[in-house]
């Protein structure tokens, strides 16, 4: 689902349709209210996942191997049941992913842990500490650029902008790269007026409490990266916000 903002950086990734009930936003509702896109949705419009790719792949694969075709099964009615399946499985992964961030909020902004969830929640705040030091943070704050992007930023301060990522980590590995997450950070910092390091963060839900941190550099070479996908967002979508 895409995700839009307005020009005072509100989310408005939903709008009531016509029975009522909400709908994700369309770039239709955005052309009539001039909505910007987030940077998430433009690159990944413009710009393939292959590390997306390859773990829906592995997705599915697993999916398949762990459900057989049964007997009396047509291969029609297989292949529906497994993408079924494997389309669940993604939905839990992303939905895994809201939640750590809501709880990750809930104690940054409030103070309030959350139950089974305490070593996550002290590995990331160490991490921060040891990489950052103390900071004035501000959390899940969202934000409009007059070049017609926006976003809502996970963590920063003003030295530093911040992405949680959740992963699928073994304590002591280091997870994969790519362009998206130092693109999406560089962005960020440039869209409230810049001047900030980019660090990710890659919180562990296997290995609870282990945090990797990553800081990005190269700033000017990241955000020109997006630059350029946001111009070309805008003349295949025929829509400049």
């Amino acid at each position: 689902m895409s995700h839009w903002y307005d020009k005072d950086g509100a989310p408005h990734h939903e709008v009531q349709g016509k029975d009522g009930n909400l709908r994700p936003t369309t770039l239709r509702d955005a052309r009539k209210y001039g909505w910007v896109p987030s940077v998430s949705s433009i690159w990944k419009d413009m710009v393939a996942a292959p590390g997306l790719v390859r773990w829906s792949q592995g997705l599915l694969f697993d999916t398949m191997y762990l459900n057989p075709l049964h007997g009396p099964e047509t291969e029609h009615d297989y292949r529906k049941r497994v993408f079924d399946i494997h389309k669940t499985e993604s939905l839990k992964a992303a939905e895994r992913g809201t939640l750590i961030h809501g709880i990750l909020e809930n104690y940054f902004v409030n103070g309030v842990g959350a139950p089974g969830y305490g070593s996550l929640i002290k590995g990331t705040e160490a991490k921060l500490l040891e990489i950052c030091g103390k900071q004035d943070w501000k959390i899940e704050q969202s934000f409009a650029h007059p070049l017609g992007f926006g976003g809502q930023i996970d963590m920063y301060s003003d030295e530093w902008v911040v992405d949680w990522k959740t992963k699928e980590l073994d304590d002591g590995k280091k997870p994969d790269m790519y362009d998206s997450y130092s693109i999406q950070l560089a962005a960020y910092d440039y869209g409230i007026g810049g001047g900030r390091k980019l660090l990710n963060l890659f919180i562990s839900v296997t290995s609870p409490g282990y945090v990797y941190a990553h800081q990005w550099e190269e700033k000017e070479r990241l955000f020109n990266m997006f630059a350029t996908a946001l111009d070309l967002w805008k003349l295949i979508k025929r829509y400049d916000p």
